[in-house]
């Protein structure tokens, strides 16, 4: 049975460029929002993210990605609040993939309607003891503006807290943006055993894994 979710899991920060952005564990009523982003990723994005090609991610589908089960899975995702969404074709040079966005200010926000959601992160309960599985994805047109650094930073702290000892992901070899970003927070990059295109990444959560980065 699921516990509820920490509070401290819902968080406002800002971009790179000064654009308010909410992050927050996922709901049930966000699955039309999750259509919306899934089906607004490229080909390109999807197929990464996927680890293949796919035809139509399902109804059902999207309505598992949003279901929560803390603490063995957690789905967090980051939503520009308000009209400043729109403001990300206009904001300074993008962040390299890893850098940490500019502010990190803790707070409530309130959302409404037109807020877009920017990008997603998810870890679950892997068969192996004591480790998650993770997965991240951004929108094509916010990745390199620090959205998917302030993911990382939060999932890492989430599921330390909810008792993983082991953080573990797969990406593509040519996924450098997401290889850099892994790199920059700590993760160990290998070779996936019996699939040379893909990299596994994987993080120990002790108790320097991440530290001093949460702001």
């Amino acid at each position: 049975m699921s516990e509820p979710i920490p509070d401290w899991l819902t968080e406002r920060c800002t971009s790179r460029g000064g654009v308010p952005i909410l992050i927050r564990p996922l709901r049930d009523d966000d699955a039309p929002r999750e259509r919306v982003f899934i089906d607004g990723l490229s080909p390109a994005s999807l197929y990464q993210r996927l680890l293949g090609t796919v035809k139509e991610v399902t109804d059902e589908q999207v309505a598992e990605l949003v279901r929560q089960g803390w603490p063995q899975r957690l789905g967090l995702a980051a939503f520009g609040v308000g009209a400043g969404s729109d403001r990300a074709e206009g904001e300074p040079p993008a962040a390299t993939a890893g850098e940490a966005p500019e502010s990190m200010a803790g707070g409530a926000a309130t959302l409404s309607d037109e807020d877009d959601l920017l990008g997603v992160a998810r870890f679950d309960a892997s068969d192996r003891p004591g480790a998650a599985e993770f997965a991240i994805v951004v929108t094509d047109r916010w990745q390199r503006h620090g959205i998917g650094y302030a993911l990382f930073q939060r999932l890492v702290r989430a599921a330390r807290a909810a008792g993983y000892r082991e953080l573990v992901g797969t990406t593509y070899a040519v996924n450098r943006d997401m290889i850099e970003l892994a790199r920059s927070y700590g993760f160990e990059v290998g070779p996936e055993e019996g699939e040379p295109s893909l990299r596994r990444l994987t993080l120990v959560l002790n108790d320097r894994a991440g530290a001093g980065r949460i702001r």
